[in-house]
């Protein structure tokens, strides 16, 4: 049977284009353009995706325009409230006018779903992160003086998609030069962040939350919130389902948290396992990135926000932070844009930055550079693995890879975390290399996410892993092609050419207890 991602036509390839009306035209831009282009679904059906394309005035420069990919606010659910067709809000057209002025391509997705077949998948990040840059390749494609490097800028939902192209850019596309992530008022933490807007009664629903109950049900069509909610609650979310930003804010009217049944929401059944889903994981990126936050942003409060930043630098991760004392949540749009234009100028001035090289022993499983094992550590490492393969994020086969993942972090934890705080200190790891034994049961923990691997390799589902399809992805994972060979001769121990789920289990199971730089086992770790 074909693999679903399988297309025509590749990610980013311009499939039409028409002239926007002038009304949607930024300032600055010397021509603006309406794209449909080839995208991958996020349950991996093929798609179309929309968005806009701003050229600037200004002359090309060596090398072309550099891009930057505008991933845009919320507004709405329906295809009417696509950019590209309804135009962007004043603030956000302002917005990209600077980037023009300052000599950026703009490229501005829709998000598939939006004036586009299917679903919009509202706050699913990584099915909307290769959107974004899927149109940095049809920029290109419009264009002979597009270049190649290019950043990110996003605000509010759009923030929280840049910060997953943060995540993935360099392994979904390898093609292009990507060099830094900028976020305005970005919704992180998101189960933290609708504790804060949930927990008074008394309080005016926020914006937020009839939008996020009605679009988390495009990924996670098993979730409906609205039995929990009264009939006001309930109709919120309805209109949220259809109608733009301006209707919903209508809608709300001065409602409450108590009046609409959305006080305290998180601890309904349910509820907090879609939160987290929709979280962004906490990692070391290998891009630099600027955040924004205003002090009386009535959306995404500004302590949620210093609290994620304070853990990203943890990472390791370079993090730019401005606190802009009195701005909204529609303020962070304009707060300081001057300092973002210079930070971004360094960044394509600079150059990107070599990759890390491997760390050995706990190091090696640890993505975040926290000095812990966490959730967050196994989410990274399967959302890296499935992207440089290029399979969309709600695949059968990516779905598998990520629950077995998940469950590994299980026995890992199971087996270490001896004072029950939810990670893994370098102390308690160590307990288990010393005490682990060849008939302890770890294999049995391993072997479900040897399959769901070998399922994701096995491109010809002929059900054999053959050396060139095993080193495909070596390579897809950042290998060289040498690296790639050595991996693939110590992997295939009983050298018949192809790759068994017991090998794997036996590199992976070797590598868990002494994860070396060198082990065979460290590919599936990220190389990343």
């Amino acid at each position: 049977m074909a693999r679903p991602r399988t297309t025509a036509h590749e990610a980013g390839t311009v499939l039409n284009r028409a002239c926007l009306p002038t009304a949607f035209w930024p300032e600055h831009a010397a021509d603006a353009i309406r794209v449909v282009y080839q995208g991958v679904g996020h349950d991996g059906v093929r798609r179309e995706v929309s968005g806009s394309v701003f050229l600037p005035a200004a002359a090309p420069p060596t090398g072309g325009w550099p891009v930057v990919s505008f991933a845009h606010g919320t507004t709405g659910l329906a295809d009417r409230c696509a950019p590209s067709r309804a135009g962007l809000s004043r603030l956000e057209r302002e917005h990209v006018a600077r980037w023009l002025a300052a000599g950026y391509v703009v490229a501005a997705t829709d998000y598939e779903g939006l004036a586009t077949s299917g679903p919009h998948p509202y706050f699913n990040g990584e099915a909307v992160a290769d959107d974004v840059i899927d149109i940095v390749r049809a920029a290109r494609g419009l264009h002979g003086h597009v270049g190649r490097s290019w950043l990110v800028a996003g605000f509010s939902q759009g923030a929280h998609a840049a910060l997953f192209v943060g995540l993935m850019a360099g392994h979904y596309a390898p093609d292009l030069d990507f060099r830094g992530t900028v976020a305005l008022a970005p919704p992180v933490h998101l189960p933290q962040l609708v504790d804060l807007l949930t927990h008074d009664g008394a309080s005016t629903v926020s914006v937020l939350l009839p939008f996020l109950l009605a679009g988390l049900r495009a990924s996670h069509p098993d979730f409906d919130a609205r039995p929990f909610l009264t009939d006001a609650g309930g109709r919120l979310v309805e209109v949220a389902s259809r109608a733009t930003l301006v209707d919903v804010f209508r809608a709300i009217n001065r409602q409450t948290n108590d009046a609409t049944g959305i006080t305290g929401i998180r601890a309904r059944p349910g509820i907090d396992r879609v939160l987290h889903a929709c979280r962004v994981p906490v990692t070391r990126m290998d891009r630099p990135v600027y955040i924004t936050a205003g002090d009386s942003d009535e959306v995404v409060p500004v302590q949620v926000v210093e609290r994620f930043v304070a853990d990203l630098r943890g990472t390791g991760t370079a993090v730019r932070f401005d606190r802009h004392g009195g701005a909204t949540h529609a303020d962070v749009l304009a707060a300081g844009h001057e300092s973002v234009i210079a930070w971004s100028g360094a960044r394509l001035r600079d150059g990107a930055p070599a990759a890390p090289g491997g760390s050995a022993r706990f190091s090696a499983l640890d993505a975040n550079g926290d000095g812990r094992l966490t959730p967050d550590d196994f989410e990274v490492f399967a959302l890296r693995l499935v992207q440089a393969f290029g399979e969309p994020p709600g695949s059968p086969t990516a779905l598998a890879v990520r629950e077995r993942y998940r469950a590994l972090w299980r026995a890992v934890e199971r087996r270490c975390d001896t004072d029950a705080d939810g990670s893994v200190s370098q102390a308690e790891y160590r307990r288990l290399l010393d005490g682990a034994t060849g008939d302890d049961g770890f294999d049995a923990d391993v072997r479900p996410l040897a399959e769901a691997v070998l399922l994701l390799v096995d491109t010809d589902t002929d059900g054999v892993v053959d050396g060139a399809e095993f080193s495909r992805l070596l390579r897809a994972c950042g290998l060289s092609d040498d690296e790639a060979s050595a991996v693939l001769a110590a992997v295939d121990r009983d050298r018949d050419g192809s790759v068994s789920v017991a090998e794997i289990v036996e590199v992976v199971r070797d590598f868990c207890l002494d994860p070396a730089a060198s082990g065979a086992g460290r590919w599936l770790f990220g190389r990343f």
